[in-house]
């Protein structure tokens, strides 16, 4: 089904219109003259992507490179234009292995050159004379290249490939490919419709013949096709799979024993035509290679399309990578905008999640849904991530803020999402990754055990970083998710914002929130110790019967010496008094008449809730803080409107805590 889909894709969007010629990064262009001598002291580089170079469209065979000895036209790497080694000390100690490593290095090398002489014979291109003449006065390694440590070399530094550039400078090689550019030649060679192109055309369709005409025949499993060609092996190797090599991979080889049945060899196990493997490679290496159509989530990569609605896959990539507040609120309101709505009814959304194993991919999840459908789970996504901000938003933006941000993609970016759940990127798991994006287009729940460490980091990250912590709501808006879609039948779902409920985990968050408040109050700007919440944040969430017990203790404490700082203070301790008598009061008792009784444990979606509690109540407090201190400073506070508790916190909250 996943082929055939790809194949149909690759079908529908033309991919297979000019198979002669594929998307490839040249990095080094090899200056020649007339003669073919090199211009210059060495080669130029290509305006395009650091160290790798500009994408062309350049030439590709289509005979099978497994066995090596196979080089590409007109553009290549080390060993296909200069038979040398990439690695030149690899495999000395065995010299069977090295043996054949030269060899092959040679054979495609022989290979490279082969191809330029025929197609100077067979079109007279005076640029491929030029060419040749270069090869025939460069038996050895080129002046240019060099193997061995830098200039000045580092500690334990392993030797490499050093190229001496047309600036005169010196740069360490990767595996980059070169290509050539002759003076007096119009334009590249790689981009010649005169000749060079229309030839290389009738080569690629000559090398099909021959593998359709030598091909076994039969029933191709993608499209159903009868008597067709049959591939021997998939020759279009898979890009940009996280743990595969850097040429590509399979996604279905049979290369052992094991993995053959019936006496039948390599593709024979699984037959599809030589077109339809073509196909579908050509698909995925395209959706791999557009952000449109791509995501890179950890160790795996996702590619996902609609059938026919184009801009679809725009939309979900953007806002899977940079859901801003604009966008977000644009798509909750016009889902469908520039759609075609029943289109979209009929239309299917399709979705495919791999990973990388050397040589092979696999395939991790395959979703298949209607586009409608797949909208509508990303709508309900973004409304279960809504929460209020604690603070400014626009403080994201900020170029501060992002220079402390590793990534700086915005807060309910799915990458940004997935990193509140662990103390730095580099321990972040594909698989929470992967489950997320599903949770986002199937309207699946995340598994609850997602808060176990996303609560643990904020039991160790608030005693370290304060109210500042809260600044970042990426953590708050997956915790409001999960808890929401994994809560139980009669417990209230969490709004956004502080909401009245009985729910008793979300009231003992709120009721820390106001506890901290009244200690910052109390104890002023000279206040530099653990705050209530800093130190009993962990026990208060998950044993709330005994922490609130002491907690209860020092509040009484922190009304009185509130109440000890004259009459401003005794208004403020007598309206958080008044404040936490409401709260105390949404807890309601087993039977009428009793004080509420507090659980001796809270489980992980309680725990969830009481944080939920616990930030929404603190976000409450920043904003009247925030307003208070702009209405202050543009002097639309009179005297009667002072606010006694908000005067005495402002210069605590509002400072880095």
């Amino acid at each position: 089904m996943l082929l055939k889909l790809l194949n149909d894709f690759a079908e529908s969007r033309n991919l297979l219109d000019d198979l002669a010629f594929s998307p490839k990064a040249v990095r080094w262009m090899i200056p020649l003259d007339g003669e073919g001598n090199l211009i210059g002291s060495g080669p130029r580089e290509t305006a395009g992507e650091k160290n790798r170079g500009l994408e062309y469209s350049a030439p590709q065979t289509s005979r099978v490179k497994n066995a090596g000895g196979v080089a590409e036209f007109l553009a290549d790497n080390l060993t296909g234009l200069f038979g040398l080694d990439t690695d030149p000390e690899k495999d000395q100690e065995n010299i069977k292995k090295r043996r054949e490593r030269e060899a092959n290095n040679q054979a495609k090398c022989g290979d490279f050159w082969r191809q330029i002489q025929e197609a100077f014979d067979a079109t007279q291109c005076q640029a491929l004379q030029a060419l040749l003449s270069f090869q025939g006065n460069t038996a050895d390694m080129p002046s240019f290249l060099r193997w061995g440590v830098a200039t000045e070399p580092k500690p334990n530094e392993k030797p490499a490939w050093w190229l001496t550039t047309a600036l005169g400078t010196e740069t360490k090689l990767g595996p980059d490919n070169f290509s050539f550019v002759v003076e007096g030649f119009d334009g590249l060679l790689l981009n010649d419709e005169t000749t060079l192109r229309p030839y290389w055309r009738g080569v690629y369709q000559k090398e099909i013949d021959e593998r359709n005409a030598g091909a076994k025949r039969g029933i191709c499993l993608i499209t159903g096709d009868t008597d067709a060609p049959i591939a021997a092996t998939h020759g279009i190797k898979i890009k940009g799979v996280p743990n595969t090599q850097s040429f590509g991979a399979a996604i279905v080889s049979f290369d052992k024993p094991a993995f053959t049945s019936y006496g039948f060899d390599q593709s024979q196990n699984a037959p599809s035509s030589i077109r339809a493997s073509t196909a579908y490679g050509i698909a995925l290496n395209y959706l791999l290679s557009r952000d449109d159509h791509h995501l890179r989530i950890g160790q795996t990569s996702v590619c996902f399309w609609a059938r026919e609605t184009q801009q679809a896959s725009s939309r979900i990539s953007h806002l899977f990578n940079r859901p801003d507040p604009a966008s977000i609120k644009d798509f909750l309101t016009q889902p469908w905008a520039g759609l075609d709505r029943e289109l979209v009814k009929k239309d299917r959304f399709y979705s495919v999640t791999l990973s990388g194993n050397a040589g092979r991919i696999v395939v991790r999840h395959w979703l298949h849904i209607t586009l409608e459908q797949a909208l509508e789970n990303f709508k309900q996504w973004f409304d279960d991530l809504e929460i209020t901000p604690y603070g400014d938003p626009s403080v994201y933006d900020s170029p501060k803020h992002k220079a402390r941000e590793k990534d700086s993609m915005p807060p309910l970016a799915l990458f940004r999402l997935a990193c509140s759940t662990v103390r730095d990127a580099k321990d972040l798991q594909s698989e929470t990754l992967t489950q997320l994006y599903r949770a986002a287009l199937e309207g699946s729940s995340p598994p609850i055990l997602l808060l176990k460490p996303m609560l643990y980091r904020l039991q160790v990250d608030l005693p370290k970083h304060g109210l500042s912590l809260l600044a970042n709501p990426s953590r708050f808006a997956l915790l409001r998710l999960i808890v929401n879609r994994n809560r139980p039948e009669g417990i209230p779902m969490i709004e956004p914002q502080v909401f009245e409920t009985s729910d008793v985990a979300y009231n003992c968050g709120r009721l820390l929130a106001i506890f901290d408040s009244l200690q910052r109050s109390a104890h002023g700007t000279g206040f530099d110790g653990a705050t209530v919440s800093e130190r009993y944040f962990g026990a208060a969430s998950t044993t709330p019967n005994s922490a609130f017990s002491l907690l209860w203790k020092l509040h009484t404490h922190h009304l009185k010496k509130l109440r000890q700082q004259g009459e401003k203070g005794r208004r403020a301790a007598n309206k958080i008094k008044n404040t936490i008598t409401e709260t105390i009061a949404l807890f309601r008792p087993d039977h009428p008449g009793e004080a509420p009784q507090l659980p001796r444990h809270f489980n992980l979606v309680e725990q969830g809730r009481f944080a939920l509690g616990f930030y929404q109540q603190m976000a409450v407090r920043k904003a009247a803080i925030d307003e208070y201190v702009r209405r202050k400073k543009a002097g639309e506070i009179k005297p009667e409107d002072a606010d006694d508790d908000l005067e005495l916190t402002a210069g605590v909250e509002t400072g880095q805590q």
